[in-house]
């Protein structure tokens, strides 16, 4: 009883062996190069230019709370030593404010890239679902999970334009 179950098991393991490739060839696949996407989307270089301000206000503000610890410790160079105690916590309570909007800064800025790129890859995602609906695809892989591809698989193009569509009309 048990040598039948078995042959019968491997039998049809080796039938379905045999139709896998069947049912592979009848399905459709494309893959999509969202790197590039990602980079020559409208919305990717709008956004940058918005952080690149953001970031170039902090350094601003950066840059004159550091001008004002200059101006502290050359002030303090000039004073006598009695009145230098004060003048001295002073200056260690700015360079602690200093360190504290460095790291503030730093963080409110990747806060803002993070959620700028997760909306910009949803943004990817649904183009690349409405056109794997309509398109009819199987699979939609990302090209750099593959080690080789055929161009003609390559929908990059179709997904770059929905993407932009979508973005002008927003």
């Amino acid at each position: 009883m048990d040598k039948k179950l078995i042959a019968g098991f491997i039998l049809a393991m080796m039938v379905f062996g045999f139709c896998l490739p069947v049912f592979a060839a009848e399905m459709k696949v494309a893959y999509v190069d969202v790197a590039e996407v990602f980079d020559n989307y409208q919305k990717t270089k709008d956004q940058d230019l918005v952080l690149k301000s953001a970031g170039e206000a902090k350094e601003k503000e950066r840059t004159e709370l550091t001008n004002a610890i200059r101006a502290m410790e050359d002030e303090i160079a000039l004073l006598a030593a009695n009145a230098r105690a004060t003048k001295q916590e002073q200056l260690i309570e700015k360079k602690r404010q200093l360190e504290d909007f460095d790291r503030t800064a730093r963080q409110q800025l990747a806060e803002k890239r993070d959620k700028v790129v997760r909306e910009i890859f949803q943004d990817i995602d649904t183009v690349v679902q409405d056109l794997t609906a309509k398109g009819g695809y199987d699979l939609v892989f990302n090209k750099r999970v593959l080690l080789a591809q055929k161009k003609s698989l390559d929908i990059t193009a179709q997904v770059s334009a929905e993407v932009a569509k979508k973005y002008k009309k927003a």
